[in-house]
């Protein structure tokens, strides 16, 4: 006979969400409403002007395996602690470095970053606390946690272009030459459209029949202001799409010739 336990009333969720060159994982408990009142004066659930610990039970953690920056903040690699003060119009959102503390143990000299952020009125109501990263960006995304009717947003950035731009020139000076990832950095961050072509011409020699490569090769050429050959190009990446049995990349094919 299995013996079950009860599930906790405001279970866990580890998210965990890929970002520049390393990941965020968040690791927090969803509170639902439950007819209660939430972000209110004397609320039962995170009431103004208190401290709040980004959920329900252990203080929400959060986890960067890469350096980024918030606020004009860099905050280094590390698990923090997520906290936040809310207010009427607008949060206060604590990262804080004193992992053993919590929210009883909670020690502002142990803050790295403490920054205001608008409230923002939500049309629907979110009965289950919710936070995901939305807007994702090579170089940015948007931290968002809504809650009944409140929506907060926190920008978190990332520099990867110029560590990435070395990469490539390093891995350029090898034996293997890694000429298509290296056309697809220069064309949409590098945005060094010369060097994209000539990797992108580079990469076809050994495979043209890769109606990707062909279709990159179209959208650089258009960066390039030459036309006629991104035209050429596209049309050649419908016709390997044909013979290679993409769907996908003959759709993308025909939408962009419609609009050259």
């Amino acid at each position: 006979m299995s013996n079950y336990a009860m599930p906790g009333a405001s279970p866990r969720q580890n998210l965990v969400q890929d970002f520049g060159l390393g990941k965020i994982t968040l690791n927090y408990a969803r509170p639902s409403v439950q007819g209660r009142s939430v972000f209110q004066e004397n609320s039962l659930l995170a009431p103004l002007e208190k401290l709040w610990r980004f959920g329900a039970d252990a203080a929400t953690q959060i986890q960067f395996s890469d350096t980024v920056t918030i606020a004009g903040t860099s905050i280094d690699p590390g698990t923090y602690l997520l906290f936040a003060i809310p207010h009427q119009t607008e949060w206060e959102i604590i990262f804080n470095s004193n992992m053993t503390g919590g929210v009883r143990g909670y020690d502002p000299q142990f803050n790295i970053l403490s920054l205001y952020t608008p409230v923002q009125e939500q049309s629907h109501f979110t009965e289950t606390l919710s936070l995901q990263f939305a807007n994702i960006r090579y170089e940015a995304c948007c931290l968002q946690i809504s809650w009944a009717h409140v929506l907060v947003e926190l920008e978190i950035t990332t520099a990867i272009v110029e560590r990435l731009r070395e990469t490539y020139a390093r891995q350029m000076e090898s034996d293997t030459k890694p000429y298509f990832p290296a056309a697809v950095f220069n064309a949409k961050l590098g945005k060094d459209f010369p060097k994209a072509m000539d990797y992108v011409n580079k990469a076809l020699e050994s495979n043209p029949g890769a109606y990707y490569m062909h279709f990159l090769k179209a959208a650089v050429a258009k960066a390039l202001g030459d036309g006629p050959a991104a035209k050429k190009s596209a049309e050649d990446c419908l016709e390997t799409a044909r013979k290679g049995g993409s769907d996908d990349y003959i759709r993308l094919a025909k939408d962009f010739l419609s609009k050259l």
